[in-house]
């Protein structure tokens, strides 16, 4: 290919490559803030793993995520497994559209088994779209612990937003 066809990496193509290294993660996150701030780069969510089919991410342990009795807030664990969902859609969804931008999901319902919770160290999400529908996603995601634990299981339905307003 030559340089004057040459197609700029997309963000997620950059992260593979680089092993969602430190130095990846610090860029998005700046991105994030640069632009009025986001609960990703809030909460310091981090991206371990993107497919076709799955994403997985975690968060550490921190201010911005624990509740009065010192273990992750339950809605710190939704979030996390909130924005896995999206990412995947995002990442099944780009193929689909002539410029590779998909319209957002927006989540329409979101139900969670909280089943344990932990005071330490990183959650992570892993998260499959269970149904790819062209107007309604369904997203299931395991939120475990360090040790492999299952902190709880969320199931969350999302639609594309509407294009055009």
């Amino acid at each position: 290919m030559s340089d004057t066809n040459a197609r700029t990496k997309s963000w997620i193509e950059e992260g593979i490559e680089s092993g969602f290294d430190d130095a990846w993660h610090e860029r998005w996150y700046r991105q994030m803030e640069e632009s009025g701030g986001n609960i990703i780069a809030a909460m310091r969510m981090r991206m371990v793993e993107i497919s076709d089919e799955r994403v997985v991410m975690e968060m550490p342990m921190g201010p911005a995520v624990r509740q009065g009795t010192g273990v992750f807030a339950a809605g710190a664990l939704i979030q996390l497994a909130d924005v896995a969902a999206t990412s995947a859609y995002f990442q099944w969804a780009s193929s689909k559209y002539p410029d590779g931008q998909p319209p957002f999901p927006l989540s329409i319902q979101i139900s969670t088994n909280l089943l344990r919770n932990t005071d330490r160290g990183m959650i992570r999400s892993e998260t499959v779209l269970t149904h790819k529908g062209r107007t309604i996603i369904v997203a299931e995601s395991r939120v475990t612990d360090d040790a492999g634990r299952l902190l709880a299981i969320v199931t969350s339905t999302h639609t594309p937003a509407p294009t055009g307003r």
